[in-house]
């Protein structure tokens, strides 16, 4: 009998797709793969150094691997670029409640 989430066990890192334009010291984690449908989908993880800045959750890319990949780097590079022209300064930890 097939396991339910065996979509999920297909979703392995893919570190030669992900290709995205990123500033200097910082990467893309993409784990991408199909659900039973043939619909990809995963998890994409934005890093600045050692700190991840941004966990994106990816559904409905599309069947083509390659076309899914593109949108990804696509909409990873204008989070990127978003966040960088955001100011950041001050902490912004969370604060002892009284």
């Amino acid at each position: 009998m097939p396991d339910n989430n065996d979509h999920y066990n297909k979703q392995q890192p893919q570190q030669g797709d992900a290709r995205a334009t990123l500033p200097p010291g910082w990467r893309l984690e993409l784990k991408l793969g199909p659900d039973a449908a043939g619909e990809f989908g995963g998890v994409a993880e934005v890093w600045e150094g050692q700190t991840m800045r941004c966990r994106l959750v990816l559904t409905l890319c599309g069947q083509d691997r390659a076309a899914a990949v593109a949108r990804v780097n696509a909409r990873v590079e204008e989070w990127v670029a978003d966040w960088l022209a955001r100011p950041h300064s001050g902490d912004s930890d969370f604060a002892q409640l009284e």
